[in-house]
């Protein structure tokens, strides 16, 4: 992984070059910054010839690492010994290891970059992002219409009786696609009182599978009833018989449809097929697996689903469609090509959708689809390894480590996006100006290339979560291991960790002192399980660490050696701990997550203020404490801050002053209680960058008559979370020039009217109102020129959506709540009447909510 790394060993050396607090020994400078130079014209090598480095790039990757490790830990010692002993102790080294090192490393980075610069070969550079052709859905699939129609006529079938339906087929055949397009269908969605769709996976683990199925029970009871759902369970303590009974308990009486997707064992049906009452109700659970066997073991005399594959006339309109999309036709000169192509992938969908999206980055000309037919056609037998890896082939070196990444993420788990391009930012695999932004195209292209899967969607439109199909993650997995990338846990126990620069570990690994050996070269820690109290207390061992990602621990004390990594830029953990002043120790932190996202109470203490140094943290992007905090006032001495993120600030002052030292703010989230009185929002409208803002009004609190509320003009996203905001007051919102995502919550606002004027939210988008007590919307279509999305939910007062709403031809989504019979036959109408004016891409969906 030769980019990667000579990525990250640049940014180690401006780290090292641009602060004067760092001592540079005679001729160092002149070392570090020629390797610099050398580094910088090996990165443009790998982006516009990537084939020029094949057979060097194993050695480039570790002569850009052990520079690395020479520079941070040069640094390292400077932080523990104070530069002016570092330097005594350099005077007196008699061998010069150090320097001879540095030396011996830029001299061969030297030489390589000079041969390879040299070299005339006429490689063809990779294609760029911009020629990706058009997005199409990751579940893209063709020919399971009939499928689709015969796992429905189960699901809504005659029998009454607790009907299993085994779907049953090889890898990538498209088991979870047909599941999830069945489990999704609106009729599917009315039928049942509780649908879930839970992931098994071959890391079945029966504790996780029972409290993460109980957890859905009941948040699903809770969306329903309106009322929270107790289990009685404490959440640090798990009884499986309890669990076992309050899935029971909670399912007794009611109809259900669970899917368990990726069955791997039957020991995973036998632990909980007791906890499924049959109340000859109709409930169904769908079950899929690769093996026949299983299918057959919890059939119970059901007739078993069995996958089929594609036909070439479906294969060939898969692979149309997921290189052009849906408004662009083939080329005639390509078609006989494109067809050779897909045959190639012996109907198989996963396949045509991976070699679709090769295609959609090449050159859309006859020599560049035969090369990938010759490449395709070249594998026996449909052998799917083969194509993965072609599909990795094709990636250009800025995406390989990205992707190599992400085999890092538990099977059958998603990660949010935001959390991921934070990660990618830590690690130094973007280089440039707007980071953020950039790592956000590179997941759009990872995902267009169909290597990615799209697992929920923000409601401004853009990726909100993704994974990889279990196939594309183990493939991920041998390539990260091949090219020394990262070792998840099902490698580490059986091999050493030394040298290893990232090691994950997964939902069911608890990381111990025992569980790896301390190595100054390891630079990230990812834990998805949990991290015992003596894992931390050796953090020192790993001087060089940058990433720490440990968002599902529970409470543990933290050590000071914590504070002692000074190369960290990167901290998550998913427990609540006081920040003291030591964290200025942390300069080059860009992230810091403190609890998880289950959110703050009300109850958590006030006084948790954060410490003054916080303000002088010079790298310092993503504050984020779930528990929420409070700002201290900033000192006059100090300057801007380089903040993006800032959430959840309890009691926000909104200060000139501190306003001022959040010039690049982006994302705010604000929390009040009902004895918050002081603040200052109207200073709000200064933040000129903020595009994102939430405020969360708990308890009694009210904004009538406390405040100014002025927003900035900047916003585009905009959720009101309590506060009883007067409706006529929403003219401030409406206003506002680039607002496109709008969320009114748990009565946001407060009266029985709504009127909306000219001129106001000309360019919203999504619009959704939950738990409200509004009567009355008056508006006319164009206040609401393009909308898109509307949600309307607990508004149990309102008896119908606007006929001006119905009318909009933007609308592409509107979803209801189903007990609210008015509002349900409104929308039944507004479905009718966007049909009747050939809106096709209209859909109305309900939330089913019991009285």
């Amino acid at each position: 992984m030769a980019y990667a790394a000579l990525v990250s060993l640049n940014q180690a050396i401006d780290m090292i070059l641009n602060r004067d607090k760092y001592f540079h020994y005679a001729g160092e400078r002149q070392k570090i910054t020629s390797i610099r130079q050398h580094a910088n014209d090996l990165i443009s090598l790998l982006e516009n010839f990537p084939e020029r480095a094949n057979r060097v790039e194993t050695k480039i990757r570790d002569l850009a690492n052990e520079a690395e490790y020479l520079i941070d830990g040069s640094m390292l010692e400077q932080f523990r010994r104070g530069w002016f002993i570092f330097w005594l102790l350099k005077g007196m080294m008699s061998t010069g290891i150090y320097e001879l090192k540095l030396k011996r490393v830029r001299d061969e980075i030297c030489s390589i970059a000079v041969i390879m610069m040299d070299d005339q070969l006429s490689d063809i550079p990779a294609a760029s992002s911009s020629r990706l052709g058009a997005r199409v859905k990751n579940d893209a699939v063709m020919g399971l219409d009939d499928d689709v129609l015969a796992i429905k006529s189960r699901l809504c079938g005659e029998s009454s009786k607790l009907e299993i339906i085994p779907i049953v087929g090889m890898g990538g055949i498209g088991k979870t696609t047909l599941a999830r397009k069945a489990y999704d269908d609106r009729l599917t969605m009315e039928y049942f009182d509780i649908h879930l769709f839970v992931q098994v996976s071959q890391d079945y683990s029966e504790r996780e599978f029972l409290t993460n199925l109980l957890a859905s029970i009941e948040y699903s009871i809770e969306q329903m009833s309106g009322q929270k759902c107790e289990s009685g369970i404490a959440e640090n303590e798990y009884n499986e018989s309890k669990v076992m009974e309050n899935v029971y308990k909670n399912l007794k009486g009611r109809r259900y449809l669970i899917v368990m997707d990726d069955v791997w064992s039957t020991k995973a049906w036998d632990d909980v097929r007791c906890i499924f009452p049959d109340d000859n109700n109709g409930s169904r659970i769908i079950l899929t697996t690769r093996l026949s066997d299983i299918a057959a073991d919890v059939s119970s005399g059901s007739p078993l689903h069995q996958m089929k594959f594609m036909d070439e006339y479906h294969s060939w309109n898969l692979l149309k469609q997921n290189v052009f999309g849906n408004g662009e036709d083939c080329p005639p000169e390509l078609e006989d090509t494109g067809k050779a192509i897909a045959r190639g992938c012996s109907g198989l969908p996963l396949a045509v959708v991976l070699v679709a999206g090769i295609l959609s980055t090449v050159d859309k000309t006859r020599a560049s689809w035969e090369e990938i037919a010759i490449k395709v056609n070249t594998v026996v037998d449909g052998q799917i390894d083969e194509i993965l890896s072609l599909s990795y082939k094709h990636l250009p070196h800025h995406l390989r480590p990205c992707f190599l990444f992400m085999a890092a993420i538990p099977e059958d788990h998603s990660i949010r996006v935001s959390r991921l391009i934070k990660l990618w930012v830590a690690e130094g695999f973007l280089k440039g100006q707007g980071l953020e932004e950039k790592a956000e195209e590179y997941v759009e292209d990872l995902v267009k290339r169909s290597l990615v899967l799209v697992t929920s969607w923000k409601s401004n439109g853009k990726i909100k979560s993704c994974s990889l199909h279990d196939l594309v993650r183990d493939m991920c997995i041998r390539k990260a291991e091949e090219e020394k990338f990262l070792l998840t846990d099902r490698y580490v126990l059986i091999k050493a960790t030394e040298h290893e620069r990232r090691i994950s570990f997964g939902h069911n690994a608890g990381v111990t002192r025992t569980s790896i050996v301390c190595h100054r070269t390891t630079h990230t820690i990812l834990c998805f399980g949990t991290l015992d109290q003596s894992f931390l207390a050796f953090l020192l061992g790993f001087g060089l660490l940058r990433v720490l990602d440990g968002m599902h621990c529970k409470n543990m004390f933290i050590p000071h050696q914590l504070f002692e990594l000074h190369h960290l830029k990167y901290l998550a953990l998913g427990f609540t701990f006081v920040i003291t002043s030591a964290i200025s120790n942390l300069h080059n932190l860009q992230t810091l997550i403190i609890g998880h996202e289950a959110g703050f109470s009300e109850q958590a203490p006030l006084s948790a203020y954060l410490p003054p140094e916080i303000w002088r943290m010079p790298q310092l992007r993503h504050l984020v404490c779930y528990d929420s905090f409070m700002l201290p006032n900033p000192n006059p001495a100090d300057g801007p801050t380089p903040l993006l993120t800032l959430l959840f600030v309890r009691s926000f002052g909104c200060s000139k002053r501190i306003v001022q030292m959040l010039p690049n703010l982006k994302k705010l989230g604000l929390v009040y209680f009902e004895h918050m009185v002081h603040h200052l929002l109207h200073n709000l409208e200064d933040l000129h960058q903020l595009e994102k803002l939430k405020i969360i009004a708990q308890g009694l609190f009210c904004w009538e008559g406390r405040i100014n509320l002025v927003f900035p003009s900047s916003l585009k996203k905009l959720t009101l979370d309590g506060g009883r905001l007067p409706w006529k007051d929403m003219s401030i919102v409406g206003g506002l020039p680039h607002l496109q995502v709008l969320k009114l919550f748990n009565g946001a606002c407060d009266g029985d009217t709504w009127e909306t004027a000219d001129g106001e939210f000309q360019q919203l988008q999504y619009l959704h109102i939950r738990g409200s007590n509004l009567k009355d919307w008056n508006t006319e279509s164009d206040h609401f020129p393009k909308l898109k999305r509307l949600v309307l939910y607990r508004c149990w007062n309102l008896t119908g959506i606007p006929n001006s709403i119905g009318d909009l031809s933007t609308l592409e989504e509107v979803t209801v709540d189903a007990q609210n019979q008015s509002l349900m036959n409104s929308a039944l109408e507004m479905l009718e009447e966007q049909r009747n004016n050939g809106n096709d891409v209209f859909r109305l969906y309900t939330l089913k909510r019991r009285r």
